[in-house]
């Protein structure tokens, strides 16, 4: 069975970048010709809901499919729609597989062991149903908390080997308050991330690939480009989860520091500043297509010149 980093190894390869598209739904921001009249078209409130989550997303995997090699979908803005938006969460994960896109589940799961089968077994695994195993979501990737420690991690690990699919774990996350818990000094004198990371080394060399990389990766956000040299040397084999550029505000010099010195080893993802922040919800459907595209395509080179510039300065140093 490849495995899963290789997947996302050689999709990067093939679209020439490393740029993810999150798919974050937020009905109240897209488009009217998508909005509009929905319960009317669908025929009630919940499938209007799913159908609007449902065919946006589409739309978007339509208009960037040929450019980037995956999506990343946040479980949290399905899930604020109840069972309307797991089914449109679903929906979403398929069609993009379809297009031949690597999907990674945002999630951040995770509890005693038990309780971190169920949803690695629901995610990127199998669950068995009357004596059937099935696929659930079926992503390639889904993130992982580790703050219950390696005991916690190791369904997912497991669940990784046997189905060829990937995690990455939370290390050092883009937002303000990570430095509240994760930028801690223990009594040996080493921040609380350096020490995950740490921990999260050995499984990753369980599950290296061809490429040299492992299906255990790491979150790293490119708002902390220091801490990220740091846990790039000590997290070489895995891939990073790169938020924080665009809308929180991380510029692509800072989304440089994740990428190893042949830049390579991450992949960097944008939500909000490629999928909403319209001027106005009355567009028409060229019109949405087309910002969508120039904006991924921005994103694609902005991030590919800043490697590109770092990895010169590297060499010459």
């Amino acid at each position: 069975m490849e495995n899963c980093a290789d997947r996302l190894v050689r999709a990067i390869g093939t679209k020439g970048n490393p740029c993810i598209v999150g798919l974050d739904p937020r009905i109240d921001q897209m488009p009217l010709f998508i909005t509009e009249n929905a319960i009317g078209r669908y025929g009630d409130l919940d499938r209007a809901v799913r159908g609007c989550i449902t065919e946006y997303h589409e739309r978007v995997i339509d208009t960037v499919a040929d450019l980037v090699p995956g999506v990343k979908l946040q479980i949290a803005f399905y899930e604020q729609h109840g069972v309307s938006g797991l089914l449109a969460f679903k929906d979403t994960i398929e069609y993009a597989k379809s297009k031949n896109l690597i999907v990674i589940i945002d999630a951040k799961r995770n509890d005693i062991a038990s309780t971190a089968q169920a949803y690695a077994n629901a995610q990127i695994g199998r669950t068995t149903v009357f004596g059937h195993s099935v696929p659930i979501f079926d992503a390639d990737f889904v993130t992982v908390s580790p703050y219950l420690g390696r005991d916690s991690w190791e369904p997912f690990v497991d669940t990784c080997r046997t189905y060829g699919k990937g995690i990455f774990i939370l290390v050092k996350t883009s937002n303000p308050g990570s430095s509240d818990l994760q930028d801690l000094r223990l009594a040996g004198g080493e921040e609380l991330y350096v020490t995950v990371a740490k921990l999260v080394r050995p499984y990753a060399l369980e599950l290296l690939g061809e490429s040299g990389y492992s299906s255990i990766g790491a979150v790293v956000g490119a708002t902390f480009p220091a801490q990220a040299d740091t846990l790039r040397e000590l997290l070489p084999e895995s891939i990073f989860l790169v938020p924080g550029y665009g809308a929180q505000g991380a510029t692509s010099s800072d989304v440089a520091h994740c990428f190893d010195e042949d830049g390579l080893g991450a992949v960097v993802n944008a939500s909000r500043s490629l999928t909403y922040r319209f001027k106005t919800r009355d567009m028409s459907e060229r019109a949405f297509e087309q910002l969508i595209r120039e904006r991924t395509q921005a994103m694609i080179a902005d991030i590919s010149d800043a490697v590109a510039a770092r990895i010169r300065t590297t060499r010459q140093g």
